[in-house]
Order: C-alpha cells, then structure tokens, then sequence
C-alpha cells in the first residue's frame, strides 16, 4: 500500500504541489495521504482528485493566492494584536474565507474524497497530536484549518473545546501515521530545508521558527529509520529549495511549483529508497561539521 507524506512548509507549501505533479506523470498514485500543515491543505486536493487535472487546478489556485487572502495586516496590525492580548499575529479570518472558496464543493466530509485522506493537528491544551480522518463523516474543513493554522501566527482553531493548531508544532512529517494505517511504501515529501545557519538569527518570528524546525528535525530523521527498519519502503524526497523565502512572500509561486517538480523528478529518474541523510563519521567530524560551542559536540557526529 503506497501511501504519501506530506509535510508543512507555509507558503514554500507550493513545492509540494509540483512533486505531486511529478508522482501522478510517472504513475505512481497513494493509496492513502497523510498531509501536516500545508500538506494538510494539498493533501485534502490530491485525495479528491488526484488526477493531473486535478493537480493542474491545485497549481493554480496557489498561484491566484495573495498574502492578504492568507496574512492580512502589517507590522503594525501585529504589534497592535499582541498588545491587545489576541492569539496571532494576523486573524484567521481571511484564511478561513480563502479556504472555504477554494475547497472543492463535493469535499465537504472525509468520506466524500477519492482516497482516504489524515490531517494531523496538535491540541495545545492537552498537548497531544490528533489526526482526523479515521470517522468519515467528519467535515474536513475544520481540520485542515486548523493543521495549516501556522503558530503564534495564524490563530488555533476550536473543535469541541480542543485548541487545534499546526500539527507540525509535533510532527511536521508524521510517518508513524501512515504506517499505523497500514502504508507499505512511503513517499515522504519533505520540505525541510537546510536548518544550519552560519550567522546568528534575529527577531522573534525568525527565532520561533527556526527553534521549532531545530526542535523537529531529529525526530524526523528518527522517524525516516524507525520505518525502514519496520520494513517499509521509504522514498524521501527533501526539497531545499527557496529555503530563505519569506514567510509572507507569495510572489514567487509559479517558481516553487516547478522547483518541487524538478526536484522529485531528480529523485524519481534515479530512485534511492531507505536512505536517509548521510550522518559524518567520527573521523570526519573535525573536517566536515559546523562549528560548534566550547566544549559542545552534535548529538550525532
């Protein structure tokens, strides 16, 4: 059972979208789809028509997206929402709209997609990761919203007195989600990119998000060799690309579709699964690692 991965990535979520393309022209279609944050939002679209019609369509409603359909305001509007004591940066309001515009009308339940479809949220209350898609006459919206609600700037969305947000605040690729549900070939669409810098990191946005990136990254690495030691075939697709995007940017997604599927087009034309990211050799750790603090060392060398 093949089953996709879909990881967040905000706006850079539009790379997905060519990787998809990519997946469905060399035939390769899930049987299952498990989507986090932006992936969330593909993943619903893909799961109800994965077609390239259906990719194409996808593609450009990307494309017709602006930042103020998503993040309305400025700096100012921000700095007046956190005195204010509200729960974002920016209100959800205008996400809402968007989406709901947007999702295709025969979507409205789990039940009413083509191939079965999770979205993984995270409770900031309880703090437990919750995945929706198991009962299938729950409307999908909600969840969605709420796995793509970025933290800190997009507000958590409430469902039955859970405060459900981004579901990357614990997964950002939840494998172990698709292998519970019985996927025996993974295709992990991972949009991590590059999280070592080489110069310190200023401003509070800039250093939630890459403390939560940093925070993640082991775990998926873990993730990628729990699953291929439990037998499953894992391809994992990292794309890297546009790395530096900002996050409120959305000039430039025309360029992301393509790079996605030029990326897992590379990765599909000379297939390597269950290898995971090359880690230096002791040996090497002098040579080749980043400079670390005094008396520091990686948790892996």
């Amino acid at each position: 059972m093949i089953g996709f991965v879909l990881s967040g990535g905000a706006n850079r979520g539009a790379l997905e979208v060519g990787a998809l393309q990519a997946l469905t022209a060399h035939h390769i279609k899930a049987n299952l789809v498990v989507g986090t944050s932006a992936g969330a939002f593909n993943g619903v679209y893909y799961a109800y028509d994965p077609t390239p019609a259906g990719l194409d369509q996808l593609a450009q409603l990307w494309i017709n997206t602006k930042k103020d359909d998503i993040f309305p305001g400025n700096k100012l509007t921000m700095a007046w929402r956190v005195l204010t004591g509200q729960d974002s940066l920016v209100s959800g309001d205008n996400f809402r709209r968007t989406f709901m515009r947007y999702i295709p009308a025969g979507a409205r339940t789990f039940r009413d997609l083509k191939i079965q479809f999770y979205a993984v949220t995270a409770d900031i209350v309880s703090a437990t990761t919750i995945i929706f898609g198991d009962e299938p006459d729950t409307p999908v919206a909600d969840p969605v919203l709420a796995s793509a609600s970025f933290p800190i700037v997009l507000p958590p969305v409430l469902i039955d007195g859970f405060q459900l947000t981004d579901g990357g605040a614990t997964a950002v690729v939840l494998i172990e989600a698709a292998l519970l549900r019985g996927a025996t070939e993974l295709y992990v669409i991972d949009l991590e990119p590059d999280v070592s810098k080489q110069q310190p990191i200023h401003g509070v946005l800039p250093i939630a998000q890459q403390t939560l990136i940093t925070s993640l990254r082991e775990q998926l690495i873990d993730d990628l060799r729990d699953a291929a030691k439990a037998g499953a075939i894992v391809h994992h697709i990292n794309i890297r690309d546009f790395a530096d995007l900002d996050l409120f940017d959305f000039s430039k997604t025309a360029q992301l579709i393509e790079a996605g599927r030029a990326a897992a087009e590379q990765y599909l034309n000379a297939p390597k699964p269950n290898t995971i990211r090359p880690l230096a050799t002791a040996s090497a750790f002098a040579t080749t690692a980043p400079r670390m603090p005094r008396g520091g060392r990686p948790l892996r060398e």
